[in-house]
Protein backbone atom coordinates (compact mmCIF):
# COMPACT_ATOMS: atom_id res chain seq x y z
CA UNK A 1 0.00 0.00 0.00
CA UNK A 2 1.32 3.57 -0.50
CA UNK A 3 1.93 6.01 1.92
CA UNK A 4 1.17 9.56 2.49
CA UNK A 5 3.97 10.85 1.32
CA UNK A 6 4.79 9.08 -2.03
CA UNK A 7 0.90 9.38 -2.55
CA UNK A 8 1.67 13.11 -2.40
CA UNK A 9 4.90 13.09 -4.05
CA UNK A 10 2.64 10.94 -7.28
CA UNK A 11 -0.21 13.74 -7.26
CA UNK A 12 2.66 16.29 -7.42
CA UNK A 13 4.58 15.04 -10.16
CA UNK A 14 1.00 14.68 -11.94
CA UNK A 15 0.43 18.17 -11.90
CA UNK A 16 3.45 19.32 -12.65
CA UNK A 17 2.82 17.90 -15.89
CA UNK A 18 -0.67 18.98 -16.29
CA UNK A 19 0.82 22.50 -15.56
CA UNK A 20 3.30 22.10 -18.76
CA UNK A 21 0.92 21.07 -20.22
CA UNK A 22 -1.46 24.46 -19.59
CA UNK A 23 1.47 26.06 -20.12
CA UNK A 24 2.65 24.81 -23.59
CA UNK A 25 -1.24 25.77 -24.42
CA UNK A 26 -1.45 28.68 -23.03
CA UNK A 27 1.32 29.55 -25.49
CA UNK A 28 -0.80 28.93 -28.62
CA UNK A 29 -2.20 32.38 -28.54
CA UNK A 30 1.52 34.83 -29.23
CA UNK A 31 0.52 38.31 -29.42
CA UNK A 32 -1.93 38.48 -26.59
CA UNK A 33 -0.98 39.78 -22.86
CA UNK A 34 -0.93 37.69 -20.22
CA UNK A 35 -4.03 38.02 -18.64
CA UNK A 36 -5.58 37.76 -21.88
CA UNK A 37 -3.87 34.32 -22.13
CA UNK A 38 -4.93 33.41 -19.11
CA UNK A 39 -8.70 34.55 -20.01
CA UNK A 40 -8.75 32.75 -23.17
CA UNK A 41 -7.34 29.65 -22.46
CA UNK A 42 -10.06 29.50 -19.56
CA UNK A 43 -12.52 30.50 -22.78
CA UNK A 44 -11.14 27.89 -25.01
CA UNK A 45 -13.29 24.20 -24.48
CA UNK A 46 -10.76 22.34 -25.51
CA UNK A 47 -8.69 23.74 -22.78
CA UNK A 48 -10.85 23.14 -20.30
CA UNK A 49 -11.58 19.43 -21.65
CA UNK A 50 -8.13 19.00 -20.94
CA UNK A 51 -7.88 20.51 -17.54
CA UNK A 52 -10.98 17.92 -16.61
CA UNK A 53 -8.88 15.05 -17.62
CA UNK A 54 -5.84 15.88 -16.15
CA UNK A 55 -8.28 16.42 -12.50
CA UNK A 56 -9.10 12.89 -13.60
CA UNK A 57 -5.99 11.60 -13.38
CA UNK A 58 -4.92 12.89 -10.36
CA UNK A 59 -8.24 11.38 -8.95
CA UNK A 60 -7.01 8.04 -10.59
CA UNK A 61 -3.61 8.33 -8.90
CA UNK A 62 -5.36 8.75 -5.72
CA UNK A 63 -7.69 6.20 -5.92
CA UNK A 64 -4.92 3.82 -7.01
CA UNK A 65 -2.92 4.71 -4.14
CA UNK A 66 -5.52 4.46 -1.77
CA UNK A 67 -5.96 0.33 -3.16
CA UNK A 68 -6.88 -0.77 0.13
CA UNK A 69 -10.00 0.97 0.59
CA UNK A 70 -11.31 -0.46 -3.16
CA UNK A 71 -13.15 -3.51 -3.06
CA UNK A 72 -11.57 -7.21 -3.83
CA UNK A 73 -12.14 -8.56 -6.98
CA UNK A 74 -12.27 -12.19 -5.35
CA UNK A 75 -14.99 -13.65 -5.00
CA UNK A 76 -15.69 -16.11 -2.24
CA UNK A 77 -18.59 -18.43 -2.31
CA UNK A 78 -20.23 -20.77 -0.20
CA UNK A 79 -21.13 -24.20 -1.74
CA UNK A 80 -24.91 -24.90 -1.41
CA UNK A 81 -23.93 -28.91 -1.91
CA UNK A 82 -22.43 -29.03 1.11
CA UNK A 83 -23.91 -31.93 2.81
CA UNK A 84 -24.16 -30.61 6.26
CA UNK A 85 -23.31 -27.27 7.66
CA UNK A 86 -20.33 -29.32 9.48
CA UNK A 87 -18.58 -29.70 6.37
CA UNK A 88 -19.11 -26.79 4.77
CA UNK A 89 -17.50 -26.19 1.24
CA UNK A 90 -16.14 -22.94 -0.03
CA UNK A 91 -15.11 -21.94 -3.89
CA UNK A 92 -12.58 -18.87 -4.05
CA UNK A 93 -12.22 -17.64 -7.14
CA UNK A 94 -9.48 -15.07 -6.70
CA UNK A 95 -9.50 -13.40 -10.58
CA UNK A 96 -5.83 -12.93 -11.44
CA UNK A 97 -4.90 -12.06 -7.60
CA UNK A 98 -2.52 -13.81 -5.21
CA UNK A 99 -4.61 -14.78 -2.32
CA UNK A 100 -4.76 -16.41 0.82
CA UNK A 101 -7.78 -17.68 3.73
CA UNK A 102 -7.58 -19.16 6.88
CA UNK A 103 -11.40 -20.50 8.75
CA UNK A 104 -11.14 -18.16 11.73
CA UNK A 105 -12.66 -19.87 14.81
CA UNK A 106 -10.71 -23.11 13.79
CA UNK A 107 -7.53 -22.13 12.96
CA UNK A 108 -5.88 -18.79 13.48
CA UNK A 109 -2.47 -19.01 10.72
CA UNK A 110 -3.63 -18.23 6.65
CA UNK A 111 -3.17 -20.73 4.42
CA UNK A 112 -1.72 -19.73 0.45
CA UNK A 113 -1.93 -22.46 -2.38
CA UNK A 114 1.61 -22.08 -3.40
CA UNK A 115 2.67 -22.65 -7.22
CA UNK A 116 6.21 -23.03 -8.99
CA UNK A 117 8.88 -21.17 -10.85
CA UNK A 118 12.30 -22.61 -12.34
CA UNK A 119 15.68 -22.24 -13.27
CA UNK A 120 16.15 -25.01 -16.64
CA UNK A 121 19.16 -26.04 -18.21
CA UNK A 122 18.36 -27.13 -21.56
CA UNK A 123 21.13 -29.61 -23.20
CA UNK A 124 21.10 -29.02 -27.33
CA UNK A 125 22.62 -30.55 -29.93
CA UNK A 126 24.80 -29.58 -32.96
CA UNK A 127 21.74 -29.25 -34.94
CA UNK A 128 19.59 -27.24 -32.27
CA UNK A 129 17.27 -29.94 -30.96
CA UNK A 130 16.72 -29.98 -26.97
CA UNK A 131 18.19 -33.36 -26.11
CA UNK A 132 17.56 -32.92 -22.34
CA UNK A 133 16.28 -31.03 -19.88
CA UNK A 134 17.19 -30.20 -15.95
CA UNK A 135 14.43 -28.30 -14.16
CA UNK A 136 15.17 -26.89 -10.57
CA UNK A 137 11.90 -26.04 -8.92
CA UNK A 138 11.02 -23.46 -6.64
CA UNK A 139 7.54 -22.62 -4.71
CA UNK A 140 5.97 -20.79 -1.70
CA UNK A 141 8.50 -18.32 -0.28
CA UNK A 142 11.94 -18.60 0.26
CA UNK A 143 13.65 -17.93 3.84
CA UNK A 144 13.45 -14.48 4.98
CA UNK A 145 11.68 -13.11 2.46
CA UNK A 146 10.74 -9.36 3.28
CA UNK A 147 8.88 -8.50 0.20
CA UNK A 148 11.39 -5.90 -1.30
CA UNK A 149 13.70 -7.70 -3.95
CA UNK A 150 15.94 -5.34 -3.82
CA UNK A 151 16.42 -5.85 -0.23
CA UNK A 152 15.50 -9.90 0.98
CA UNK A 153 17.81 -11.99 2.06
CA UNK A 154 19.58 -14.42 -0.76
CA UNK A 155 19.75 -18.17 -0.23
CA UNK A 156 22.87 -19.93 -1.87
CA UNK A 157 22.35 -22.62 -3.86
CA UNK A 158 23.86 -25.22 -6.12
CA UNK A 159 23.04 -27.99 -8.41
CA UNK A 160 24.83 -30.73 -10.69
CA UNK A 161 24.08 -32.26 -13.69
CA UNK A 162 25.54 -34.87 -16.09
CA UNK A 163 26.09 -33.90 -19.56
CA UNK A 164 24.02 -35.88 -22.16
CA UNK A 165 26.26 -37.48 -24.87
CA UNK A 166 25.49 -35.72 -27.80
CA UNK A 167 25.48 -32.22 -26.16
CA UNK A 168 27.45 -28.90 -27.90
CA UNK A 169 26.05 -26.25 -26.28
CA UNK A 170 23.68 -25.38 -23.35
CA UNK A 171 21.37 -22.87 -22.66
CA UNK A 172 19.79 -21.53 -19.09
CA UNK A 173 16.35 -20.08 -18.52
CA UNK A 174 14.53 -18.17 -15.20
CA UNK A 175 11.17 -18.88 -16.03
CA UNK A 176 7.27 -18.40 -14.93
CA UNK A 177 5.98 -21.23 -17.07
CA UNK A 178 6.40 -24.06 -14.53
CA UNK A 179 2.89 -23.70 -14.05
CA UNK A 180 0.08 -21.70 -15.94
CA UNK A 181 -1.23 -20.43 -12.18
CA UNK A 182 1.93 -19.39 -11.33
CA UNK A 183 1.91 -15.55 -9.47
CA UNK A 184 4.70 -13.94 -7.52
CA UNK A 185 8.09 -13.11 -8.10
CA UNK A 186 11.73 -15.21 -8.59
CA UNK A 187 15.09 -13.96 -8.00
CA UNK A 188 18.19 -15.47 -9.41
CA UNK A 189 21.61 -13.78 -8.48
CA UNK A 190 25.37 -14.05 -9.33
CA UNK A 191 24.49 -17.17 -11.07
CA UNK A 192 27.80 -18.88 -11.95
CA UNK A 193 28.04 -22.24 -14.64
CA UNK A 194 31.20 -24.47 -14.41
CA UNK A 195 32.29 -27.84 -16.48
CA UNK A 196 34.01 -30.25 -15.94
CA UNK A 197 35.50 -32.01 -12.42
CA UNK A 198 38.11 -31.20 -9.72
CA UNK A 199 40.64 -29.19 -11.00
CA UNK A 200 40.28 -29.20 -14.00
CA UNK A 201 36.97 -26.95 -13.91
CA UNK A 202 36.09 -24.24 -16.75
CA UNK A 203 33.79 -21.11 -15.99
CA UNK A 204 30.89 -20.99 -18.78
CA UNK A 205 29.37 -18.30 -16.83
CA UNK A 206 30.21 -15.91 -13.91
CA UNK A 207 28.02 -13.02 -12.28
CA UNK A 208 25.29 -13.52 -15.53
CA UNK A 209 27.92 -13.34 -18.20
CA UNK A 210 30.17 -15.47 -20.46
CA UNK A 211 33.90 -14.40 -19.72
CA UNK A 212 34.35 -14.93 -23.84
CA UNK A 213 31.53 -13.22 -24.89
CA UNK A 214 30.71 -8.95 -24.54
CA UNK A 215 27.49 -9.35 -26.65
CA UNK A 216 24.45 -9.70 -24.58
CA UNK A 217 24.21 -12.95 -23.10
CA UNK A 218 20.50 -12.53 -21.84
CA UNK A 219 17.07 -12.28 -23.50
CA UNK A 220 13.68 -11.07 -22.75
CA UNK A 221 10.96 -14.05 -23.86
CA UNK A 222 7.57 -15.87 -23.18
CA UNK A 223 3.88 -14.97 -23.65
CA UNK A 224 4.55 -11.73 -21.78
CA UNK A 225 8.39 -10.75 -21.90
CA UNK A 226 7.40 -7.69 -20.14
CA UNK A 227 7.08 -9.43 -16.92
CA UNK A 228 10.83 -10.50 -17.10
CA UNK A 229 12.72 -7.39 -15.40
CA UNK A 230 15.80 -6.01 -14.74
CA UNK A 231 17.06 -5.74 -11.25
CA UNK A 232 18.97 -2.86 -10.16
CA UNK A 233 22.46 -4.65 -11.05
CA UNK A 234 21.40 -6.67 -14.34
CA UNK A 235 23.20 -8.93 -15.41
CA UNK A 236 23.86 -10.55 -11.94
CA UNK A 237 20.54 -9.88 -11.07
CA UNK A 238 18.15 -11.43 -13.11
CA UNK A 239 13.94 -11.06 -12.13
CA UNK A 240 10.99 -12.78 -12.98
CA UNK A 241 7.62 -10.95 -11.81
CA UNK A 242 4.52 -12.67 -13.01
CA UNK A 243 1.53 -10.47 -12.45
CA UNK A 244 -0.95 -12.53 -15.00
CA UNK A 245 -2.05 -15.98 -14.65
CA UNK A 246 -2.83 -16.30 -18.34
CA UNK A 247 0.58 -15.45 -19.48
CA UNK A 248 4.30 -16.60 -18.56
CA UNK A 249 7.76 -14.49 -18.55
CA UNK A 250 11.80 -16.33 -19.04
CA UNK A 251 15.00 -14.81 -19.20
CA UNK A 252 16.68 -16.76 -21.20
CA UNK A 253 20.59 -16.88 -22.14
CA UNK A 254 22.38 -17.37 -25.21
CA UNK A 255 23.61 -21.62 -26.01
CA UNK A 256 26.70 -21.42 -25.19
CA UNK A 257 29.24 -24.05 -26.05
CA UNK A 258 29.73 -27.07 -23.72
CA UNK A 259 32.17 -30.31 -23.47
CA UNK A 260 33.00 -32.61 -20.86
CA UNK A 261 30.86 -35.09 -18.52
CA UNK A 262 29.09 -32.51 -16.01
CA UNK A 263 27.94 -28.96 -15.30
CA UNK A 264 27.85 -27.40 -11.67
CA UNK A 265 25.04 -24.58 -11.07
CA UNK A 266 25.66 -22.11 -8.25
CA UNK A 267 23.39 -19.01 -7.38
CA UNK A 268 21.80 -17.19 -4.97
CA UNK A 269 17.86 -16.86 -5.22
CA UNK A 270 14.50 -15.71 -3.49
CA UNK A 271 11.26 -15.92 -4.05
CA UNK A 272 7.43 -15.59 -3.20
CA UNK A 273 4.97 -17.64 -5.72
CA UNK A 274 1.21 -18.10 -5.14
CA UNK A 275 -1.20 -18.79 -7.40
CA UNK A 276 -4.21 -17.12 -9.10
CA UNK A 277 -6.37 -20.35 -9.77
CA UNK A 278 -9.78 -21.20 -8.72
CA UNK A 279 -9.23 -23.18 -5.32
CA UNK A 280 -12.13 -25.28 -3.32
CA UNK A 281 -11.30 -25.47 0.20
CA UNK A 282 -13.45 -28.52 2.27
CA UNK A 283 -13.72 -28.55 5.94
CA UNK A 284 -15.16 -32.14 7.26
CA UNK A 285 -16.66 -32.47 10.84
CA UNK A 286 -16.01 -28.91 12.41
CA UNK A 287 -17.10 -28.67 16.17
CA UNK A 288 -20.32 -26.58 16.89
CA UNK A 289 -19.30 -22.49 16.76
CA UNK A 290 -19.17 -19.74 14.84
CA UNK A 291 -16.54 -19.42 12.09
CA UNK A 292 -15.90 -17.05 9.53
CA UNK A 293 -14.02 -17.83 6.30
CA UNK A 294 -11.82 -14.89 5.33
CA UNK A 295 -9.98 -14.65 1.60
CA UNK A 296 -7.58 -12.00 1.48
CA UNK A 297 -5.79 -10.49 -1.87
CA UNK A 298 -2.05 -10.52 -1.71
CA UNK A 299 0.22 -7.92 -3.22
CA UNK A 300 2.33 -9.73 -6.03
CA UNK A 301 5.55 -9.74 -3.89
CA UNK A 302 3.42 -11.53 -1.15
CA UNK A 303 2.55 -9.08 1.33
CA UNK A 304 -1.13 -8.75 2.78
CA UNK A 305 -2.89 -5.64 0.39
CA UNK A 306 -5.48 -5.89 3.01
CA UNK A 307 -8.72 -6.69 0.88
CA UNK A 308 -10.67 -9.26 2.63
CA UNK A 309 -13.53 -11.81 1.94
CA UNK A 310 -15.51 -12.86 4.48
CA UNK A 311 -17.98 -15.67 4.70
CA UNK A 312 -19.56 -16.29 8.15
CA UNK A 313 -20.93 -19.41 8.75
CA UNK A 314 -22.71 -21.29 12.01
CA UNK A 315 -22.41 -25.03 13.12
CA UNK A 316 -25.12 -25.87 15.15
CA UNK A 317 -25.16 -27.75 18.12
CA UNK A 318 -26.52 -31.22 17.94
CA UNK A 319 -29.36 -32.34 20.21
CA UNK A 320 -26.90 -34.71 22.29
CA UNK A 321 -24.01 -31.94 22.65
CA UNK A 322 -26.84 -29.44 24.03
CA UNK A 323 -26.05 -27.98 27.65
CA UNK A 324 -30.18 -27.89 27.90
CA UNK A 325 -30.02 -31.40 26.19
CA UNK A 326 -27.79 -32.84 29.33
CA UNK A 327 -29.10 -30.50 31.61
CA UNK A 328 -32.45 -32.22 31.34
CA UNK A 329 -31.40 -35.63 31.17
CA UNK A 330 -29.74 -35.34 34.33
CA UNK A 331 -32.67 -33.82 35.97
CA UNK A 332 -34.68 -36.77 34.89
CA UNK A 333 -32.33 -39.28 35.95
CA UNK A 334 -31.63 -37.25 39.10
CA UNK A 335 -35.40 -37.27 39.22
CA UNK A 336 -35.65 -41.11 38.78
CA UNK A 337 -32.44 -42.26 40.98
CA UNK A 338 -34.12 -40.12 43.85
CA UNK A 339 -37.91 -42.00 43.15
CA UNK A 340 -35.79 -45.40 43.10
CA UNK A 341 -34.07 -44.61 46.01
CA UNK A 342 -37.25 -43.56 48.21
CA UNK A 343 -39.24 -45.90 47.16
CA UNK A 344 -36.36 -48.38 48.32
CA UNK A 345 -36.21 -46.58 51.41
CA UNK A 346 -39.94 -46.79 52.57
CA UNK A 347 -39.99 -50.58 51.36
CA UNK A 348 -36.88 -51.32 53.80
CA UNK A 349 -38.46 -48.81 56.32
CA UNK A 350 -42.12 -50.48 56.17
CA UNK A 351 -39.97 -54.34 56.09
CA UNK A 352 -38.35 -52.49 59.64
CA UNK A 353 -41.65 -51.57 61.24
CA UNK A 354 -43.55 -55.12 60.33
CA UNK A 355 -40.36 -56.63 61.45
CA UNK A 356 -40.49 -54.15 64.58
CA UNK A 357 -43.53 -54.99 65.30
CA UNK A 358 -43.63 -58.54 64.88
CA UNK A 359 -40.64 -58.59 67.24
CA UNK A 360 -42.39 -56.51 69.84
CA UNK A 361 -45.29 -58.43 69.68
CA UNK A 362 -43.63 -61.50 70.38
CA UNK A 363 -41.67 -59.61 73.22
CA UNK A 364 -45.37 -58.60 74.84
CA UNK A 365 -46.60 -62.24 74.37
CA UNK A 366 -43.81 -63.79 76.12
CA UNK A 367 -43.97 -61.21 78.86
CA UNK A 368 -47.57 -62.27 79.00
CA UNK A 369 -46.57 -65.69 79.14
CA UNK A 370 -44.06 -65.48 81.84
CA UNK A 371 -46.60 -63.51 84.21
CA UNK A 372 -49.22 -65.59 83.86
CA UNK A 373 -47.61 -69.16 83.68
CA UNK A 374 -44.74 -69.25 85.25
CA UNK A 375 -45.45 -66.13 87.81
CA UNK A 376 -48.60 -67.99 88.84
CA UNK A 377 -46.72 -70.78 89.65
CA UNK A 378 -43.78 -69.25 91.44
CA UNK A 379 -46.74 -67.99 93.59
CA UNK A 380 -47.93 -71.47 94.06
CA UNK A 381 -44.74 -72.34 95.28
CA UNK A 382 -44.18 -69.76 97.57
CA UNK A 383 -47.28 -70.46 99.05
CA UNK A 384 -46.68 -74.06 99.51
CA UNK A 385 -43.28 -73.56 101.20
CA UNK A 386 -44.92 -70.81 104.16
CA UNK A 387 -47.17 -73.40 104.30
CA UNK A 388 -45.43 -76.47 104.93
CA UNK A 389 -43.17 -73.67 107.02
CA UNK A 390 -45.82 -73.34 109.45
CA UNK A 391 -46.66 -77.33 109.62
CA UNK A 392 -43.38 -78.37 109.95
CA UNK A 393 -41.79 -79.01 113.21
CA UNK A 394 -38.06 -79.74 112.41
CA UNK A 395 -36.01 -76.85 112.97
CA UNK A 396 -33.77 -77.84 109.84
CA UNK A 397 -37.04 -77.98 107.43
CA UNK A 398 -38.31 -75.14 108.66
CA UNK A 399 -35.23 -73.66 107.66
CA UNK A 400 -35.05 -74.74 104.26
CA UNK A 401 -38.85 -74.35 103.34
CA UNK A 402 -38.04 -70.46 104.86
CA UNK A 403 -35.16 -70.82 102.07
CA UNK A 404 -37.33 -71.78 99.52
CA UNK A 405 -40.08 -69.03 100.05
CA UNK A 406 -37.21 -66.49 99.74
CA UNK A 407 -35.40 -67.70 96.57
CA UNK A 408 -39.06 -67.97 94.92
CA UNK A 409 -39.68 -64.26 96.21
CA UNK A 410 -36.08 -63.64 94.46
CA UNK A 411 -37.24 -64.91 91.40
CA UNK A 412 -40.55 -63.55 91.10
CA UNK A 413 -38.90 -59.91 91.81
CA UNK A 414 -36.70 -60.90 88.86
CA UNK A 415 -39.37 -62.13 86.39
CA UNK A 416 -40.94 -59.60 87.56
CA UNK A 417 -37.95 -57.01 85.91
CA UNK A 418 -37.46 -59.44 82.67
CA UNK A 419 -40.96 -59.03 82.02
CA UNK A 420 -41.17 -55.37 82.62
CA UNK A 421 -37.75 -54.93 80.43
CA UNK A 422 -39.73 -57.18 77.33
CA UNK A 423 -42.72 -55.11 77.39
CA UNK A 424 -42.68 -52.48 74.71
CA UNK A 425 -45.25 -50.26 76.29
CA UNK A 426 -42.08 -49.39 78.37
CA UNK A 427 -39.71 -47.86 75.60
CA UNK A 428 -39.83 -44.65 77.39
CA UNK A 429 -37.48 -42.57 79.52
CA UNK A 430 -40.55 -41.82 81.91
CA UNK A 431 -41.20 -45.64 82.56
CA UNK A 432 -37.13 -46.14 82.96
CA UNK A 433 -36.80 -43.64 85.96
CA UNK A 434 -39.84 -44.97 87.54
CA UNK A 435 -38.40 -48.36 86.88
CA UNK A 436 -34.99 -47.53 88.47
CA UNK A 437 -36.45 -45.33 91.27
CA UNK A 438 -38.70 -48.90 92.44
CA UNK A 439 -36.05 -51.42 92.10
CA UNK A 440 -33.59 -48.63 94.56
CA UNK A 441 -36.46 -48.71 97.03
CA UNK A 442 -37.01 -51.88 97.26
CA UNK A 443 -32.98 -53.34 97.41
CA UNK A 444 -33.04 -50.76 100.14
CA UNK A 445 -36.13 -51.54 102.39
CA UNK A 446 -34.78 -55.56 101.57
CA UNK A 447 -31.72 -54.74 102.98
CA UNK A 448 -32.75 -51.88 105.76
CA UNK A 449 -31.21 -49.36 104.93
CA UNK A 450 -31.97 -45.74 104.22
CA UNK A 451 -32.84 -44.75 100.26
CA UNK A 452 -32.93 -41.51 99.11
CA UNK A 453 -34.00 -40.48 95.47
CA UNK A 454 -33.66 -37.48 93.30
CA UNK A 455 -35.19 -37.87 89.88
CA UNK A 456 -35.62 -34.48 87.73
CA UNK A 457 -39.29 -34.78 86.07
CA UNK A 458 -39.33 -34.95 82.42
CA UNK A 459 -41.99 -33.02 80.34
CA UNK A 460 -42.04 -34.71 77.35
CA UNK A 461 -42.31 -38.42 76.05
CA UNK A 462 -39.11 -39.66 74.93
CA UNK A 463 -38.54 -43.18 73.57
CA UNK A 464 -35.50 -45.30 74.11
CA UNK A 465 -34.20 -48.64 72.72
CA UNK A 466 -34.74 -52.11 74.24
CA UNK A 467 -31.14 -52.63 74.79
CA UNK A 468 -31.07 -48.78 76.26
CA UNK A 469 -33.44 -50.02 79.20
CA UNK A 470 -31.80 -53.59 79.39
CA UNK A 471 -28.15 -52.21 79.87
CA UNK A 472 -29.57 -49.37 82.58
CA UNK A 473 -31.24 -51.90 84.44
CA UNK A 474 -28.46 -53.93 84.85
CA UNK A 475 -26.08 -51.67 85.26
CA UNK A 476 -27.82 -49.60 87.96
CA UNK A 477 -29.57 -52.89 89.76
CA UNK A 478 -25.42 -53.83 89.75
CA UNK A 479 -24.23 -50.64 91.30
CA UNK A 480 -26.86 -50.98 93.83
CA UNK A 481 -25.91 -54.46 95.07
CA UNK A 482 -22.24 -53.52 95.13
CA UNK A 483 -23.41 -51.03 97.65
CA UNK A 484 -25.50 -52.89 99.60
CA UNK A 485 -22.83 -56.09 99.88
CA UNK A 486 -19.61 -54.03 100.29
CA UNK A 487 -20.00 -50.53 101.62
CA UNK A 488 -21.99 -51.41 105.16
CA UNK A 489 -23.53 -48.10 104.22
CA UNK A 490 -26.45 -46.80 106.41
CA UNK A 491 -27.70 -44.66 103.43
CA UNK A 492 -27.68 -45.09 99.73
CA UNK A 493 -28.71 -41.80 97.32
CA UNK A 494 -29.75 -42.35 93.83
CA UNK A 495 -29.89 -39.21 91.70
CA UNK A 496 -30.61 -39.31 87.83
CA UNK A 497 -30.75 -36.40 85.88
CA UNK A 498 -31.25 -35.56 81.56
CA UNK A 499 -28.37 -33.24 80.00
CA UNK A 500 -29.29 -32.62 76.41
CA UNK A 501 -30.27 -35.96 75.61
CA UNK A 502 -27.72 -37.55 77.96
CA UNK A 503 -28.80 -39.63 80.81
CA UNK A 504 -26.96 -39.61 84.05
CA UNK A 505 -27.28 -41.88 87.25
CA UNK A 506 -25.51 -41.61 90.05
CA UNK A 507 -25.09 -44.04 93.09
CA UNK A 508 -23.84 -43.19 96.42
CA UNK A 509 -23.27 -44.32 99.59
CA UNK A 510 -22.00 -43.15 103.10
CA UNK A 511 -20.51 -46.28 103.78
CA UNK A 512 -16.52 -47.42 104.50
CA UNK A 513 -16.27 -48.14 100.58
CA UNK A 514 -14.16 -51.12 98.61
CA UNK A 515 -11.14 -50.89 97.02
CA UNK A 516 -12.26 -51.10 93.49
CA UNK A 517 -8.61 -51.98 92.21
CA UNK A 518 -9.42 -55.44 93.79
CA UNK A 519 -11.36 -58.42 92.12
CA UNK A 520 -13.47 -58.38 94.32
CA UNK A 521 -16.02 -61.21 94.45
CA UNK A 522 -19.93 -60.30 92.30
CA UNK A 523 -18.84 -56.49 91.95
CA UNK A 524 -19.20 -56.66 88.43
CA UNK A 525 -17.47 -53.50 88.23
CA UNK A 526 -15.70 -55.13 84.44
CA UNK A 527 -19.65 -55.69 83.50
CA UNK A 528 -20.78 -52.64 84.29
CA UNK A 529 -18.19 -50.50 82.61
CA UNK A 530 -18.19 -52.66 79.43
CA UNK A 531 -21.73 -52.30 79.58
CA UNK A 532 -22.30 -48.31 79.64
CA UNK A 533 -19.10 -48.96 76.53
CA UNK A 534 -22.07 -51.24 74.78
CA UNK A 535 -24.20 -47.89 75.17
CA UNK A 536 -21.33 -45.72 73.74
CA UNK A 537 -21.52 -44.04 77.14
CA UNK A 538 -19.06 -43.09 80.31
CA UNK A 539 -18.53 -45.32 83.87
CA UNK A 540 -16.91 -44.13 86.58
CA UNK A 541 -16.40 -44.13 90.21
CA UNK A 542 -14.54 -42.77 93.60
CA UNK A 543 -13.81 -42.76 96.92
CA UNK A 544 -14.03 -39.95 98.77
CA UNK A 545 -12.07 -38.94 101.69
CA UNK A 546 -14.75 -38.74 104.20
CA UNK A 547 -16.06 -42.70 103.01
CA UNK A 548 -18.39 -43.83 101.07
CA UNK A 549 -18.47 -44.63 96.98
CA UNK A 550 -19.57 -43.04 93.94
CA UNK A 551 -20.40 -44.56 90.72
CA UNK A 552 -21.43 -42.39 87.84
CA UNK A 553 -23.06 -43.99 84.74
CA UNK A 554 -23.63 -41.73 81.62
CA UNK A 555 -24.78 -42.91 78.01
CA UNK A 556 -26.82 -40.96 75.13
CA UNK A 557 -30.36 -41.77 74.63
CA UNK A 558 -29.56 -41.40 70.65
CA UNK A 559 -27.33 -44.26 69.92
CA UNK A 560 -27.61 -44.14 66.11
CA UNK A 561 -25.56 -40.46 66.15
CA UNK A 562 -22.41 -41.87 68.15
Amino acid sequence: MTNSSSLGKRSYQILLKVSKIISLVKHHDNGLALGKRHHALYKDPSNVKLLFISILLIATSVLHAEGVNSPPSTRVELNDTSESPASPTFDIHPGNNRVRYRLKGLAPTWTENADEMNLVVRFITANGNNLQRGVIGVTGQSPGWNGNPESTPLVPREMTFPIPPETTEVQFLVTSSGSPQALGIYIVRDLKVTQGKGGQKEVLMVNGMCPKWKKPLWNQSGTHPSMAVKGSDFPRSLRVQDTDILGHADWGSVPIPVMGEQITLSWQEAYSIGAGKHQTVDYERLPPGEYAFEVEELEINGIPSGRIQIVNIEVPRPLLQSWWFWLLCLTALALVIYLFIRSLVNRRVRRAVRHTRLIEDERLRIAMDLHDDIGTRLSQISLAGSHAEMKSDDPDSKESFQQITNLTGELAASLSETVWMLSPKNNDLESLIGFLSRIASELCRAGEICCRINAEPIDEEIKISQEFRHHFVLSVKEALNNALKHSGAKEIRLAIKLDDEVLSVIVSDNGAGFDHSQNLPGNGLNSLRQRMEDLKGHFSFLKSDSGGTTISMKAPLRQDEY
